[in-house]
């Protein structure tokens, strides 16, 4: 197991995004509701390097046609269904890492706190400053688990998502 890493930012990241997405335009012959979420969406923000994408669905029957094509285009890592979200992943095709994909209903708060958290990052540099001290606090403290590392970093984002939504 790899040590959990953040790595600084890139301006890479938002290329890869691009590429990324096109290549799904491509694929569905359609536009989809595609995002840039995660700390890589965020100028300035240091991350694993994981370029995060929202896709937003109608619907699961939609999402799960969704599944069929990325699979043909290389997300061939399909993750445990998690509560409100289809998660799928491809294989380390960067130095910065892999490509995850979110496919979440629209309309949902899911999917607007994906968006919400993003946004408030882009605007508070002070709250961006605290994520980023906390990412690294806690790489330092969970050293190789990714999946405590998840879970304490989804708390701050829920008190985050709390304040956004109180405003």
């Amino acid at each position: 197991m790899r040590r959990m890493e953040v790595l600084p930012y890139s301006s890479e990241f938002p290329k890869k995004f691009d590429r990324v997405k096109k290549k799904m335009y491509k694929a569905f012959g359609k536009k989809l509701d595609i995002h840039h979420i995660g700390s890589t969406a965020v100028p300035g923000l240091a991350g694993k390097g994981i370029i995060d994408v929202l896709i937003g669905v109608k619907n699961w029957k939609e999402g799960r046609e969704i599944v069929k094509k990325l699979r043909h285009i290389g997300f061939n890592h399909v993750h445990p269904k998690e509560k409100g979200r289809i998660f799928l992943s491809n294989r380390k095709e960067t130095k910065f890492g892999n490509v995850h994909i979110h496919i979440v209903r629209k309309k949902t708060k899911q999917y607007s706190d994906m968006l919400n958290f993003r946004d408030y990052l882009i605007k508070h540099k002070a709250e961006r400053k605290k994520y980023f001290e906390t990412k690294i606090r806690l790489s330092e403290k969970v050293k190789k688990d990714r999946e405590k590392y998840r879970i304490l970093k989804g708390k701050y984002i829920k008190l985050v998502l709390h304040r956004i939504d109180k405003k």
